[in-house]
């Protein structure tokens, strides 16, 4: 639990966008005035700063509190993902859907409902819907009572051809050159060991995702981002120095 830090005022964002709001624009005009996509982003940013929607401008939220679609932006689940890669400016819908292994943008949405979230053309992504996740899980709870039917033909492939369809350009790029797409490979010198460090959630988000796209061990992530670092960093010689020949 934190309090409102009145200083985020001063938020040149913060500030114009009430400003714009005091005098009658709509959020469609305010959109276009930072040159965002949708007015999602503006809303996350005030929500990340404290503050909440109370139907007509940003007011702040004395509680700090998580919603549930804020929960799932940084979930390492297919709907967090979704959510996440929808927010991005210049998203593309059906792109995402087929990057996940759909055939449609309808096959989403119906993945999406049965994870309890439901399409906001406002905010143009995914929202969280308390009553239709009850549905869902009380449909659950029900189905799990009947025996269930074993897929026929080629079901049970339909959502890995999809994908592979989704990634035919990156993967005929991979298989045509040796080196493009792929990271650098650095090896060091002496056993392994474990270290604890903590990191914030959504860097630990963006390193789950890109290990799962990229089909790369996230200590391999590591690795490369801290040799990477060392080299830019003036530390070239001490790296090469524990590196194996």
């Amino acid at each position: 639990m934190s309090m409102f830090d009145p200083s985020v005022y001063e938020d040149p964002k913060i500030k114009t966008t009430l400003a714009l709001l005091a005098q009658g624009k709509s959020k469609q005009e305010i959109t276009e005035h930072f040159g965002h996509k949708g007015w999602f982003t503006i809303d996350q940013y005030f929500r990340r700063r404290g503050f909440r929607w109370n139907g007509n401008t940003f007011v702040p939220e004395e509680v700090e509190t998580t919603s549930a679609v804020e929960d799932a932006r940084f979930l390492n689940s297919k709907a967090g993902q979704i959510i996440r890669q929808l927010s991005q400016s210049n998203a593309n819908i059906r792109q995402v859907a087929l990057k996940h292994g759909f055939a449609t943008v309808d096959e989403m949405g119906d993945y999406m409902k049965g994870q309890g979230f439901v399409w906001d053309s406002e905010q143009e992504n995914y929202t969280y819907s308390e009553s239709v996740a009850q549905k869902q899980r009380d449909t659950k709870t029900a189905a799990s009572l009947v025996p269930s039917k074993a897929p026929e033909g080629l079901e049970d492939y339909k959502e890995l051809l999809a994908y592979l369809l989704s990634r035919k350009e990156k993967l005929l790029a991979l298989l045509e050159t040796g080196s493009e797409g792929t990271l650098p490979r650095y090896k060091f010198r002496g056993s392994k060991a474990n270290k604890t460090l903590g990191f914030p959630t959504s860097l630990l988000t963006l390193l789950s995702d890109f290990s799962k796209e990229f089909n790369v061990t996230q200590r391999d992530i590591i690795e490369v981002a801290l040799a990477e670092f060392f080299k830019k960093y003036g530390y070239e010689e001490q790296l090469n120095s524990v590196l194996q020949a």
